[in-house]
């Protein structure tokens, strides 16, 4: 697995709801263990300290708060630019015709736009896929970023991690 799949399947998973069996095994932080990119490495570590240290239900709370209650900080990328207008429709479809032609056809009851899921293309798609996917994205992601940032919110660690990896892939593609 190259270290790029491995970051964002962590963050894939990182960013949907939490599960309680993740604190009760060792198997998340064997995997962030094995991030080559030593700043990813240490955000990770971070927040998986940070996720180990609270309380399960606090976890919960924290992730709905975050997530759920506030368009600024919306798992849906799209939603903070359209909202529930008719031109997301259209940019759902574009979207979704994305996975279609990388040869990853949705079979799930999730929007396209959905991070975690896009997270979870960008660990299995081929780098190409994975480069255009990033590139609409990446206003998006960032300013997440800066929301979660502005909210000192431990998710903040997830996303500055996956924002890390976009550069490093980014400039690696520039370079070659």
């Amino acid at each position: 697995m190259d270290d790029h799949q491995r970051i964002f399947r962590l963050a894939s998973l990182f960013l949907q709801y939490p599960e309680k069996e993740w604190q009760e095994t060792n198997e998340l932080q064997e995997e962030i263990g094995l991030i080559e990119n030593t700043l990813v490495k240490i955000l990770y570590k971070q927040f998986h300290q940070y996720f180990m240290s609270v309380p399960y239900s606090e976890l919960c709370q924290k992730y709905t708060q975050t997530f759920d209650f506030t368009d600024k900080t919306s798992l849906y990328l799209t939603y903070p630019i359209f909202g529930d207008k008719l031109t997301r429709g259209a940019g759902l479809v574009k979207l979704k015709n994305e996975y279609l032609e990388a040869g990853y056809p949705l079979i799930t009851d999730e929007l396209p736009d959905y991070f975690p899921l896009i997270l979870e293309f960008c660990s299995l798609a081929p780098l190409d896929a994975v480069q255009k996917m990033l590139m609409i994205h990446r206003k998006e992601i960032e300013q997440l970023l800066k929301e979660l940032s502005i909210a000192d919110n431990p998710y903040q660690m997830i996303l500055q991690g996956c924002v890390q990896q976009i550069e490093t892939m980014l400039s690696n593609q520039k370079a070659s």
